[in-house]
């Protein structure tokens, strides 16, 4: 079974793996349901994608987050920084510069041989707006969440410094630290005055600032002996997934009248919460929630996650223009993303991913040093 690269062995959770599995899987149901295609009867999924999304802020936060604690104040070293972003550039800006390259020349090419200017593959984008969205300044279909992300990947570790000064003072200072950074990030941009599709940090800092603070929290779990813990988990974590199968549009308006799709888009905070308990169950008790999510079939699309979540809308989108039963087209949207994602991930994404340059690097200081 394929499986994505991690830099420490220690922080594997085969768990987790299965969990960005099912926000990957969250995400493709819930576009397709938007595009009319159901892969079962009555499996409307539209409003949910955004919940897929969240789980991946969530996870990205608590992921990174755990390992940095562990340099202590030595986080800012150059070993450890390069280490840092070059493993965050070369998973994700080799594979978004080449879907952003696509954009670029299928919308060049369907402007001149069939005259349209405003369409591409998987969207329309000028060099102008390529630019842009490496600059990490715009965000189009998919790519708006890869700017938020990315610009968390700048202020993580200035975090982490601020959490490793804070912890010696124990828990009440690092609970009272994180509570002041979620009330701050509500002051300064509230998550109902979000923008649809927003590419600004900001607004999902609170899903961010919970996924820290669980890294904490499970720092400590490791180190702790108290067996209730487990207990206490397993139950907070079907509380957590009852939570979010709630926030569907779909199940809540069973309660009552028909909400919107997007009724919980701007709930970051509550989506955070109920997340967090799934993840804290699936990592810390080894119930039914730990054995679905290390299912080999979720770790499979975990491991495809990031390719599948990119080019999923290029088959939606093509399979829209057709007259295949709905059903049909569901299932083919995710086979077809599956195959690329897989390519993708076998040929590209995962071989570039191990690439390092620290030794060429320290080589380079080393001789220009003795010279």
């Amino acid at each position: 079974m394929i499986h994505r690269e991690i830099s420490d062995k220690k922080y594997q959770m085969d768990s987790l793996d299965g969990l960005r599995g099912l926000a990957a899987l969250i995400v493709v149901m819930s576009h397709t349901s938007n595009a009319g295609m159901f892969y079962l009867p009555f499996l409307d999924l539209r409003g949910t994608g955004k919940s897929g999304v969240f789980l991946f802020f969530l996870l990205s936060s608590f992921l990174l987050t755990l390992p940095l604690l562990k340099k202590g104040k030595q986080i800012f070293t150059f070993a450890n920084m390069s280490h840092y972003w070059q493993r965050r550039f070369f998973r994700i800006y080799p594979l978004y510069t080449i879907y952003l390259l696509l954009a670029v020349f299928s919308t060049i090419a369907i402007g001149m041989f069939l005259g349209r200017e405003d369409a591409g593959v998987p969207f329309s984008l000028d060099w102008f707006g390529f630019l842009k969205h490496l600059a990490l300044m715009e965000g189009k279909g998919v790519t708006w969440s890869i700017a938020v992300e990315f610009k968390f990947y700048f202020t993580l570790p200035f975090f982490v410094f601020a959490i490793v000064l804070v912890r010696p003072y124990g828990a009440p200072a690092l609970i009272a630290m994180f509570l002041l950074l979620m009330v701050l990030s509500q002051l300064i941009s509230p998550q109902d005055e979000s923008l649809r599709n927003d590419a600004r940090l900001l607004p999902y800092m609170p899903i961010f600032i919970i996924g820290m603070f669980l890294a904490v929290l499970q720092d400590y779990i490791n180190n702790s002996s108290n067996k209730h813990i487990s207990t206490v988990c397993r139950y907070l974590g079907y509380v957590g997934l009852i939570g979010v199968v709630c926030m569907t549009p779909l199940v809540f308006s069973l309660f009552g009248e028909r909400v919107e799709n997007n009724y919980f888009h701007k709930q970051f905070i509550l989506y955070a919460i109920f997340w967090s308990l799934v993840l804290l169950s699936s990592v810390n008790y080894d119930g039914m929630l730990k054995k679905f999510f290390t299912m080999p079939i979720l770790r499979f699309f975990g491991a495809l996650s990031f390719s599948l979540y990119l080019f999923h809308p290029i088959f939606i989108n093509t399979l829209r223009k057709t007259e295949l039963n709905g059903y049909l087209s569901a299932w083919l949207v995710l086979l077809g993303a599956t195959c690329a994602a897989y390519i993708s991930f076998k040929l590209f994404e995962g071989p570039i991913s191990k690439f390092k340059l620290e030794k060429r690097l320290f080589e380079r200081k080393t001789s220009s040093s003795n010279s």
